[in-house]
């Protein structure tokens, strides 16, 4: 809306300011008020308040100054060029235009008379229409011109159509779509396109159309073209899209900010990540059984310098293979000081995680957790939060092993079926893919010869221009390197069972399943009811070792087979040596029990003669002062309870009544 300060109604009406100010104030004509730049008010005056002589007085004066006043058509060619480009041209009033649209009106008007003035000197006017096209986009950018424009800008001039010279891309419309947030037709589109089920739009506008069809018919006709909707989807948040689309996961990960992790204040062997990942190549048996199968491999990973320093692979990621991958990457860099681990069973074991883990721990044990592995060798853990895509800092190193290692194995299969390469049915039929043994030498090989000697490509510019190795080498000579031999090591990485108490089976583990007995003849029998810690080797679980609750070493005792027998076993040997252990353990009992017993001929009617000696004279009662007598009247009368009634006996009547019931019982 246009408004009048009071010197430019007085100049309009040709008065005195005074005189508008006095109409102002008796409320004669409608005007507004604001605050000038003293902070004192002021009147403001609506230009639709006017009279129509004012209103048009008004807008033929601001015309003037915009310069709109095109030249009348004499030309008839001219005329046929006008209204052919005129043919969807509306008039309308110049009060009808926004102060922004008439500023654009009063660019293309220069723009067409300075045309018209500089196109009247040339005589191939077609050519000069060009040069000054040209010229036109040099000076103004961000203007959409070309001769086809310019013609119809100017027919549009002509014939006084000025909607015509506004460009009405980019938002002349904007809030007069038919797809407006409170539109039924939009809200039922976006209910079925937002849904994890995932529909496409063509098939979400074929049920909106549908559907709109059957319960709103007067709305058909609103309804715009497939494009429109995806014009409008497109223009949501990308992080709603993922969220009601592919679930919170997808927002977590692709959405919401997370913080990136700086590796300046870190050195090599302070932090290592390991993961399990399933390798995509089919190998054969070493055996030549011709039989195939994937395996998995578990990877080390220095945080520092992103170096492999060690892996397992094995056909099933447990946590031995965690145990092993361990040692491997130990043996060759050295012992970390913190290791990050995902949530998956085969890291969070009880004697590798022990009361750090995230599973519930029963209350017998919460308190009564031995020693874990990582605990002895001096490493501090850190698991990584659930389902956090980002955390996984190692899944990096998967991607390259897919990419580059995998896939140029012949028994390659891909992550899926459609990765999958159709040479590979024939590589299996013909025996040409990899065996176990051949894809562990491989890997070591493409590990140490071609990942780790690869340029470090992270963000420390100090680094720039060494492999990931070099990397490594660098910063642990800025920190001490903590090693174990082997032999340690394998001691401080014994499996461990936890504390249970000796029975008269002795100790036991659980194996793969199988509950397996450990016993020393000369020993176990003497300390059933005590509890220890059991410990043992996961690739020789032949013999256990067992210590107290202080960590303290006490015994090592051997797998007690014979104790371990068939259920229907009729093997009289095993049964022989089974009845000789029970015979040696017996004998064994007996004779301690006969040297503890044979330093004395102390019996038991001996201590009883002893303790009747030891308390004579303490057995004696005494009477009291006031003694209540009890007196017995032999009248039968007087012998009757308290309150009971005389009852007389009937024996015969009694005998009577007994036949009758006999004979009744009978009958029935």
């Amino acid at each position: 809306m246009d408004y009048l300060t009071v010197k430019e109604m007085a100049e309009l009406k040709n008065c005195s300011e005074r005189y508008i100010k006095k109409i102002c104030k008796d409320g004669k004509i409608k005007t507004e008020q604001e605050i000038n730049c003293k902070g004192r008010m002021k009147y403001i005056i609506p230009v639709s308040a006017l009279p129509e002589e004012l209103q048009a007085k008004y807008y033929r004066k601001k015309k003037t100054e915009t310069g709109i006043f095109p030249e009348k058509t004499n030309n008839k060619n001219e005329e046929k060029t006008a209204f052919k480009y005129r043919l969807k041209g509306i008039k309308k009033a110049f009060e009808e235009f926004s102060e922004s649209e008439r500023t654009e009106i009063k660019l293309w008007t220069d723009i067409l008379t300075q045309w018209q003035l500089e196109r009247s000197e040339y005589k191939n006017k077609t050519e000069f229409d060009k040069l000054f096209v040209s010229h036109q986009k040099y000076l103004n950018p961000d203007l959409k011109i070309s001769t086809d424009i310019l013609y119809r800008k100017y027919s549009a001039y002509k014939n006084e159509c000025y909607a015509d010279l506004i460009d009405k891309r980019g938002g002349w419309n904007r809030g007069k779509s038919k797809l407006d947030d409170d539109s039924i037709i939009w809200q039922n589109f976006i209910n079925l396109y937002l849904s994890q089920s995932k529909p496409s739009v063509s098939l979400c506008y074929r049920m909106i159309n549908a559907y709109i069809s059957e319960e709103y018919p007067e709305l058909v006709e609103e309804i715009p073209s497939e494009a429109c909707f995806r014009r409008r989807i497109n223009k949501l948040p990308f992080a709603v899209l993922e969220y009601t689309r592919n679930g919170d996961k997808a927002l977590h990960d692709k959405c919401v900010p997370y913080a990136s992790r700086n590796k300046k204040n870190i050195c090599a062997n302070d932090v290592w990540v390991m993961d399990n990942y399933t390798l995509d190549v089919i190998v054969r048996h070493d055996d030549d059984s011709g039989k195939t199968r994937r395996l998995y491999i578990t990877t080390v990973l220095d945080v520092k310098s992103n170096v492999l320093v060690g892996w397992n692979i094995t056909e099933n990621p447990d946590s031995n293979s965690t145990l092993d991958a361990m040692r491997f990457a130990m043996l060759r860099f050295g012992i970390p000081k913190n290791l990050y681990f995902d949530n998956g069973k085969e890291f969070t074991t009880l004697d590798i995680a022990g009361r750090f883990r995230k599973q519930k721990i029963a209350k017998d044990k919460k308190d009564n957790i031995p020693l874990t592995i990582v605990e002895k060798l001096g490493i501090k853990l850190i698991f990584a939060k659930v389902r956090n895509a980002q955390a996984k800092v190692v899944e990096r190193i998967h991607r390259i092993i897919k990419e580059q290692y995998c896939t140029a194995q012949y028994g390659y299969c891909g992550g899926n079926i459609v990765e999958r390469p159709e040479i590979l049915k024939q590589n299996i039929r013909n025996c040409n893919i990899e065996t176990e043994a051949e894809l562990r030498e491989t890997f070591a090989d493409f590990a140490d010869n071609i990942y780790n000697v690869q340029p470090y490509g992270s963000s420390e510019s100090k680094y720039k221009g060494m492999t990931l190795i070099d990397v490594w080498n660098t910063s642990i000579a800025e920190t001490s390197l903590r090693k174990a031999s082997d032999e340690t090591l394998d001691l401080l990485m014994l499996r461990n069972a936890g504390f249970q108490k000796v029975k008269r089976n002795g100790v036991f583990i659980t194996y793969h399943g199988e509950k397996i007995w450990y016993y020393d003849k000369n020993i176990t029998w003497q300390h059933i009811g005590e509890e220890v810690c059991v410990r043992y080797d996961r690739n020789n679980p032949s013999t256990v070792r067992l210590y107290d609750h202080e960590d303290r070493y006490l015994y090592s005792w051997k797998c007690a087979d014979w104790l371990m027998l068939e259920y229907l076993s009729a093997d009289n040997e095993e049964l022989a040596v089974l009845g000789r252990g029970k015979t040696d353990v017996t004998r064994q009992v007996k004779a301690r029990a006969k040297e503890l017993r044979d330093n004395s001929n102390f019996t038991q009617r001996n201590g009883l003669e002893y303790i009747s000696l030891h308390n004579k004279g303490k057995f004696n009662i005494h009477k009291t002062k006031y003694i209540v007598p009890v007196i017995v009247n032999d009248e039968s009368e007087e012998r009757m309870a308290v309150g009971a009634e005389y009852v007389e006996i009937d024996l015969e009547k009694m005998t009577k009544n007994s036949e009758k019931r006999k004979k009744t019982d009978v009958h029935r």
